[in-house]
C-alpha cells in the first residue's frame, strides 16, 4: 500500500502561498497605470520565478527520497533508473524555462509566459504523478494553487 501524505501543513502553506500572487495582482489593479503598479507587477514576477523553481525541485526531492529505498513502492510502473532520470531532468526544466522567460523576454510578456509555464508544469505533474496514488492530495491541492497563481499572474499582466 502506498504511503499517504499528511496534508495539514501542505494545505496551510500551499494556500498561504497564493497570498502574494493574488494580493499583488489586486494591488497592481488598484494602482494600475502608475509606477507603483509596475513595482507590484515586478514583485509578482519575481515570486512566480521562485515558485516555478520550487515546483521543479519537488521532482528532485522525490527522486532523491526514492533512491534511498531498496524497492520503491510507488513508481507507477517505471523502473527506478527511468523514474530518477525523468525526475531529475524534469526537476530542472521549470526553473530553466522561468529563467529564460525572466532573462530574455520583454518585461510586459514575462508574466504571461510564467502563467504558461505554470500551466505546463501542472500538465506534466498530472502526467508524471497521477499514476502514483500517494500524490492524490498533493495533486488536488496543486489544481487549486495553479489556478490561483495563473489568475494572479494574468490579472497582474493586464494591469501592469
Amino acid at each position: 500500500m502506498a504511503p499517504t501524505l499528511k496534508t495539514h501543513w501542505m494545505n496551510v502553506l500551499g494556500y498561504a502561498g497564493l497570498i502574494p500572487f493574488l494580493g499583488l495582482a489586486a494591488l497592481t489593479g488598484i494602482y494600475s497605470g502608475t509606477e507603483i503598479a509596475e513595482r507590484f507587477a515586478n514583485y509578482n514576477l519575481i515570486y512566480a520565478l521562485c515558485i516555478v523553481s520550487f515546483l521543479g525541485a519537488v521532482h528532485w526531492g522525490l527522486a532523491i527520497s526514492l533512491s534511498s529505498q531498496d524497492q520503491p513502492v510507488y513508481l507507477a510502473g517505471l523502473d527506478q533508473s527511468e523514474f530518477e532520470t525523468r525526475s531529475f531532468i524534469w526537476g530542472v526544466t521549470p526553473s530553466l524555462l522561468a529563467w529564460l522567460a525572466g532573462a530574455f523576454s520583454p518585461p510586459e510578456s514575462t508574466l504571461w509566459i510564467l502563467a504558461l509555464i505554470l500551466a505546463l508544469v501542472w500538465v506534466v505533474d498530472q502526467r508524471f504523478l497521477k499514476p502514483m496514488k500517494a500524490f492524490d492530495a498533493y495533486l488536488r491541492l496543486r489544481n487549486h494553487l495553479t489556478l490561483g497563481a495563473i489568475v494572479g499572474l494574468l490579472v497582474t499582466a493586464c494591469f501592469a
